[in-house]
């Protein structure tokens, strides 16, 4: 089995490389595929011997590559200039590779390894060239929720014991994370499937039952994660979503009944969703809930080691240590350490200020654009504001806890976000122009075979 899955990612790997200059969108999507399905097949690849490779490989790895080739094949149809968001995009795209680079010279095998956190690279590079009409973005945001719509199923399987990835029998052979799904899938995607159900119930836009179905899942998917921090980033999307986001009504009625269907589901199956959370009781008999930031943990302990790392060496803290640096290590069996949470401990790791202040800026103007855009009178321009926006302040708030834009298996997906609102004057025209050729061809049907 795992051999014939090995071979088959070849196969798919090889297909892909003629589509570069034939289909290049189709190497996108696939390359967001297999990402989000990185460690299920880096696993059975694992288990095939590799193909013979020397090191452990994933079609992802080669894919990222691909596709940064086919955004050279992307008809340009942009008429408009992509603003701050597209100039943080070039600004982040060439300190990423300079931090490839650093890495590689000053710490080869590491920096090998860590690598695949520049995967994001390539789609935000292909999304910037391609995301330019309104056909385009509901194409992808259709395949977006069809592609976690079955990392969910998968998900359910992995959760109650239907199936185990390799991944997790290799890296969590007997923890909760590996029977949780966290170690093979990315349970960070479904803020994404969240907003895009909550941007189409306040857009109006397709069927409400789908968008609450899309919810449901969504939720349902956070809830079966068992994390913290996913509990209060989905806390923070739903505030927002009643807050700053119109059709308020709208959205207490869909959380409301969701939230009913997913504890009558728990309570029937009998799944006690808050006992992750229960490290055990105090002596008065209370639940004792385990901090985040509890001493010994390595969230308390990242923020020492880097600081520590930048004391011993200042001069790293504008361009940063490059991807793959290691730390010395406070406590624990290794004397090194690389980097493991925080979006923003990341980047100021990686690439120095300059790389956190580049981000940060480019979060500011997603929420500024998106929250303008989510009060358009175009239901579509409205959707798309509202779910880029939710999704944003979800991101931001989780940011704290988890790689977002710098996660190996989440950010090619989630940076496509960010893209649709750099061109978002190309897609508002985009829909106005679409709409003019419809009505025409209605009006005129020889126009159809012109």
């Amino acid at each position: 089995m795992a051999t014939f899955i090995a071979i088959l990612c070849l196969i798919v790997i090889v297909i892909c490389v003629p589509l570069v200059f034939l289909k290049p969108k189709w190497v996108f999507y696939i390359f967001l595929v297999s990402v989000t399905f990185h460690s299920i097949l880096a696993g059975f690849i694992f288990s095939a011997g590799n193909l013979g490779m020397p090191r452990t490989w994933a079609p992802a790895d080669i894919l990222a590559w691909l596709t940064l080739a086919a955004a050279l094949f992307v008809p340009r149809e942009r008429q408009y200039r992509t603003g701050v968001i597209g100039k943080c995009f070039f600004v982040i795209a060439l300190l990423t590779l300079l931090a490839l680079i650093q890495g590689l010279l000053m710490y080869t095998q590491t920096a090998f390894t860590h690598s695949r956190v520049a995967h994001f690279v390539a789609a935000m590079i292909f999304g910037l060239r391609y995301f330019t009409n309104y056909s385009r973005v509901n194409g992808f945001l259709k395949f977006s929720a069809v592609l976690l719509l079955v990392m969910f199923v998968v998900h359910i399987f992995v959760r109650f014991g239907v199936f185990t990835p390799r991944a997790a029998e290799i890296e969590a052979p007997t923890q909760l994370g590996g029977e949780r799904g966290t170690y093979s899938l990315v349970p960070l995607l479904y803020l994404s499937l969240i907003s895009i159900a909550i941007g189409r119930l306040v857009g109006k836009v397709g069927f409400a039952p789908v968008s609450m179905f899309m919810l449901l899942v969504g939720i349902s998917g956070v809830v079966l994660s068992e994390t913290r921090s996913m509990y209060g980033a989905m806390g923070v999307l739903a505030i927002a979503a009643l807050l700053f986001v119109r059709g308020r009504i709208r959205t207490i009625l869909a959380f409301g009944i969701v939230g009913l269907l997913a504890v009558g589901a728990a309570s029937a199956i009998g799944f006690d969703f808050l006992e992750r959370f229960r490290a055990g009781t105090t002596k008065t008999g209370k639940v004792e809930i385990p901090k985040l930031y509890q001493k010994g943990s390595w969230r308390a302990l990242e923020h020492e080691i880097i600081l520590s790392s930048y004391k011993q060496e200042p001069y790293f803290i504008l361009t940063g240590r490059g991807i793959g640096a290691l730390h010395p290590a406070p406590a624990g069996k290794d004397p090194l350490v690389g980097f493991y949470h925080s979006e923003y401990l990341g980047w100021l790791d990686r690439c120095g200020l300059t790389g956190l202040i580049t981000v940060l800026i480019l979060m500011f103007a997603i929420l500024v654009r998106s929250f303008a855009l989510s009060r358009s009178d175009v239901p579509y321009m409205r959707y798309y504001g509202v779910t880029s926006f939710l999704l944003m302040m979800a991101l931001a708030a989780d940011g704290f806890f988890h790689p977002i834009f710098s996660n190996p298996r989440a950010a090619p997906l989630l940076i496509c976000f960010a893209a649709i609102m750099a061109n978002w004057q190309d897609i508002y025209v985009s829909f106005y122009q679409e709409e003019e050729v419809l009505e025409e061809s209605e009006a005129y049907p020889e126009l159809l075979y012109v």
